[in-house]
């Protein structure tokens, strides 16, 4: 999530308005699983080895994944890795569709760069070998986050490209989360160390219009969608605080599917740590709101995000940061 410091009292009450929806509160929206082909919908494709469901769902709430310094040690610190995991998410599909179809995770071979082997120093989960594609090469339990300190599996390898918590600049404190300018620039770094920078293109767009997310997921585009949160009720707009997603599918009528890194609706019961299997997979699915209450910031949003008690709090589309393979 991305955040300005502000005064103490307002981020303890929305801290706990975050903690809440982590703990998977329903929200109102429609239900689809992922492999339903109705109407209007798109979904991204699934591969063998490995992103067996489409778009795989990594979970931000592992690891010491929070930012405790300055204020937020006065909460027990605040998760803030949305940024890194939804783009994990987007790297590990594209790196799946280039793997051997027969492969499978611990096969010990990796012959696409996007992901890599990152030495896990636990056992190869599931192996036997290690290769980019075992569980724990996705975060390890053994290698705690210590700001960016150490040894690093996927996801925080990624936080470190995209400077989150701004841990690049360990003298910079009260800072939780990745700014989009980060998250762009590291996206972009992190495919040139892979030699794929010939491969791919990255597009940085403010206030996305849904037309054009419907037509660059049709084209097998990766997407995360930065949402700014909003009360309607109370016309109170957090613009201090935002959230990362990325879209696993869409529908031009107006829905949208999500891997969501901290919050999951559809499917609750899975640990964190097991979503670093691609197989285990949120998919929360909502309607699309063209009414957007401020226009200037996002002409469509979610009306119903996070929920807590009796508040609600919708999701702004603010920005989007789409990654397209050069075919």
């Amino acid at each position: 999530m991305r955040k300005k410091i502000l005064p103490v009292v307002v981020v303890v009450l929305f801290f706990f308005t975050v903690l809440s929806a982590s703990m998977a509160v329903s929200i109102p929206h429609s239900k689809l699983s992922h492999s339903e082909s109705l109407e209007g919908w798109y979904y991204l494709p699934s591969y063998s080895n490995y992103a067996p469901r489409g778009l795989p769902d990594f979970d931000q709430q592992q690891d010491n994944w929070k930012a405790r310094q300055g204020i937020w040690r006065f909460v027990g610190g605040l998760w803030s890795f949305c940024g890194p995991t939804s783009l994990a998410d987007i790297f590990w599909w594209f790196d799946s569709k280039h793997e051997d179809p027969l492969g499978y995770p611990g096969d010990g071979n990796d012959s696409y760069p996007l992901v890599s082997n990152y030495d896990a120093p636990g056992s190869p989960t599931p192996g036997p070998k290690e290769d980019d594609h075992n569980f724990n090469n996705v975060n390890d339990l053994q290698t705690p986050w210590k700001q960016g300190r150490g040894a690093k599996e996927l996801i925080e390898k990624l936080a470190w490209y995209c400077n989150t918590n701004y841990c690049q600049n360990p003298f910079i404190r009260g800072i939780a989360g990745t700014y989009a300018q980060f998250l762009e620039e590291g996206a972009r770094q992190w495919i040139v160390d892979a030699g794929l920078q010939e491969n791919y293109t990255i597009e940085a767009v403010w206030n996305p219009d849904f037309s054009m997310l419907v037509e660059k997921l049709q084209n097998n585009s990766g997407i995360i969608i930065n949402f700014h949160f909003y009360n309607s009720k109370v016309k109170l707009y957090l613009k201090f605080l935002a959230h990362y997603v990325a879209v696993v599918g869409i529908n031009g009528n107006g829905s949208i599917a999500i891997a969501d890194p901290v919050q999951n609706v559809a499917n609750p019961e899975p640990s964190p740590s097991q979503h670093n299997d691609a197989n285990v997979v949120s998919y929360d699915i909502y309607p699309v709101n063209f009414t957007s209450p401020l226009p200037e910031k996002a002409s469509w949003w979610i009306e119903e995000y996070y929920e807590i008690g009796v508040m609600h709090f919708g999701g702004l589309a603010q920005y989007a940061l789409i990654i397209s393979e050069i075919e």
